[in-house]
């Protein structure tokens, strides 16, 4: 396999390093959450932007046999969500955090480690100038061994807590993935051989087993659980009427709740109200649209499907959120 760096879409190859060398890595530039969300190998995320200011990011993604490891970079506030990669365990953990994160309806830090499995979805609300790094390993690969005998590994995944916060793992953790990506940037020669790339492997495969030590033992907050299930029966509605304007009401109605634990909720999980998050989503939807039209459809077309109407006023809102007008990223995407 080779190492690659890309920009916006171009790549340039370095050599390889020959076939006894099972790991491979790639950065890949971005320029919008449209090309962001399309990178990383095995994911299938949707971002949206909550902050303002032209959107840049970056995604170092690296492979040891059937483990990932990547590093992302955004330099706006993003929600993310959707499902990670399928039959894994994925430990998160922040490289840079510069103010407060969401994970699942619950506030995290630098010293949180955060795990997606095929058992929930990705719910992540991040400040801007943010870098989180993430392992994945295949849930076949882990011990299924405790004190009572053997037990399924994938039991013990949906037993185990999505977070925790112990700040010696976290730092390990960080400490481990930035070590081997250097590694298979600078010196990749030192995973020529099996025996290098089955240690790394091994280390790895121990940090999720660790981690599932720890979040065995936790339990998740009843009012964080609680904010994560009204959002995301919010947002299975706001998905399933594409094609109008859902309104915060239609939101109260979906998910029997009051305007005022509609506004918890919405806070707890995303870090804002839900008027303003079903702004934005629409906004974001636009703009994947303009990106992905190929100058087929007009502009007024598109922001229609997305519930705006007031067209100048619209120009405002895209403009702050995007730092750019419509019109601007539709001439940007014919380049």
């Amino acid at each position: 396999m080779s190492f690659t760096e890309q920009h916006y879409g171009s790549a340039t190859t370095v050599p390889q390093v020959g076939n006894a060398l099972n790991a491979c890595r790639k950065t890949v530039h971005t320029s919008s959450l449209w090309q962001h969300e399309r990178v990383l190998t095995g994911w299938n995320q949707l971002y949206d932007q909550l902050s303002k200011g032209k959107f840049s990011g970056q995604f170092t993604e690296a492979w040891v046999g059937e483990v990932q490891l990547f590093e992302e970079q955004t330099s706006q506030a993003v929600f993310e969500s959707g499902p990670g990669r399928t039959g894994v365990v994925a430990l998160g953990v922040f490289a840079n955090l510069e103010g407060e994160a969401r994970w699942r309806g619950n506030t995290i830090g630098s010293d949180h480690v955060t795990a997606l499995s095929d058992h929930a979805s990705l719910e992540l609300s991040t400040p801007p100038n943010c870098t989180m790094m993430s392992v994945s390993v295949p849930v076949s690969m882990l011990p299924t061994g405790d004190e009572s005998g053997k037990t399924d590994a994938d039991e013990l995944v949906a037993r185990a807590a999505n977070h925790v916060h112990n700040p010696a793992l976290a730092a390990m953790l960080r400490e481990r993935l930035k070590a081997a990506l250097l590694t298979m940037t600078y010196q990749p020669y030192q995973l020529a051989q099996a025996e290098a790339r089955d240690q790394l492997v091994s280390e790895l495969v121990g940090m999720v087993d660790e981690y599932l030590g720890l979040a065995l033992g936790g339990s998740g907050v009843t009012e964080a659980r609680k904010a994560l299930h009204v959002v995301s029966k919010a947002r299975e509605y706001i998905d399933a009427n594409p094609d109008r304007p859902v309104t915060v009401l239609d939101l109260c109605n979906r998910t029997y709740t009051s305007r005022r634990t509609l506004q918890y909720c919405f806070t707890q999980v995303i870090g804002m109200s839900p008027a303003a998050y079903l702004k934005v989503v629409r906004l974001n939807g636009l703009q994947r649209d303009l990106l992905s039209s190929g100058g087929t459809r007009t502009i007024g077309d598109m922001a229609a499907r997305w519930g705006f109407w007031h067209l100048s006023q619209l120009s405002l809102d895209y403009k702050r959120l995007f730092g750019e007008l419509p019109s601007e990223t539709v001439k940007r995407a014919l380049q």
